[in-house]
């Protein structure tokens, strides 16, 4: 419906909800009436009466191994609460098989591990997305459990454009590099089988945060962020460490408008070392034939 069949007019066709009609509100013709509500038939004024007279669940989520569908027993207008809660007891111990109770305890680690990250709903989603799928696949033997989850979140957060470092993903679980290294392996032989689960972010996202950081002002976030989407379109950073190579760029730019901060205050804001930070900016001024005088 985009016109209004008396006087033409496309934009000012609206539905009035008390009445059930849609009119034109530039000649007042009704051009539909009597229509059919889609909502509930109840009212609710506060939040608990919509949670009390709501009949459906919550949505269908990854984050639970049976996707969050299944009926809770509940205690309103029941007498005899200690049957109650017998029943809802079995109904627990019922309501996860055998087969899948290594899910469950990989799930309950997951949500924890990534609620103390702060990490957004819909990496929760994609992370338990993940582990159901290595957990399937038999890619969750002879590895522990904290360091396949670690890595888990860290690709998760690549996949969903979230700038957390590797070395502060290591730090925060105390993993080594090598043992790190084999879950993300097998993490990437299974997301290769899922459409989506690419990682898209870019060293661009991880500068703003490191600006945040080191207090430098915007418009270095700016020169820091055109330098790396051309060496990134270049090719230049392919097999480089994009925490790094963000960290030169901010590094560099500083350097060159006279707000500098030393290679050791950027090492020790980002937690890396000032080797790397050097052999990332030392690219890039070849890369670019850039001349800084100090």
């Amino acid at each position: 419906m985009t016109k209004c069949p008396n006087c033409g007019s496309s934009d000012s066709i609206t539905f009035d909800p008390e009445r059930g009609i849609h009119v034109c509100t530039s000649c007042g013709f009704v051009i539909d009436d009597m229509i059919i509500d889609q909502g509930p038939e109840w009212r609710a004024y506060t939040t608990e009466d919509r949670m009390e007279r709501e009949r459906t669940g919550s949505p269908i989520t990854a984050k639970v191994h049976d996707f969050g569908i299944t009926t809770k027993i509940g205690y309103s207008r029941v007498k005899d609460k200690a049957k109650i809660h017998r029943l809802r007891l079995m109904q627990n111990k019922l309501r996860v098989p055998a087969k899948e109770r290594k899910l469950v305890t990989y799930l309950s680690v997951l949500n924890s591990e990534a609620s103390k990250l702060n990490l957004p709903d819909h990496v929760k989603e994609t992370a338990a997305l993940l582990t159901r799928r290595i957990i399937e696949e038999g890619k969750a033997k002879r590895i522990d459990m904290y360091t396949l989850i670690a890595g888990i979140l860290y690709y998760s957060c690549q996949v969903n454009k979230i700038p957390r470092s590797l070395q502060e993903i290591k730090n925060l679980y105390n993993v080594s590099s090598s043992d790190l290294w084999k879950a993300l392996e097998r993490i990437q032989s299974v997301a290769k089988s899922v459409q989506g689960f690419k990682p898209t972010i870019k060293p661009t996202e991880y500068i703003p945060k490191i600006i945040e950081k080191l207090n430098l002002p915007p418009y270095v976030s700016t020169k820091a962020s055109e330098l790396v989407d051309l060496m990134h379109k270049n090719g230049l950073t392919s097999g480089k460490g994009y925490t790094a190579l963000a960290a030169a760029s901010v590094y560099l730019i500083s350097t060159l408008m006279d707000v500098k901060r030393t290679q050791k205050e950027v090492a020790e804001a980002l937690n890396i070392t000032e080797v790397t930070i050097r052999n990332r900016y030392k690219e890039i001024i070849s890369n670019f034939d850039i001349e800084v005088k100090l």
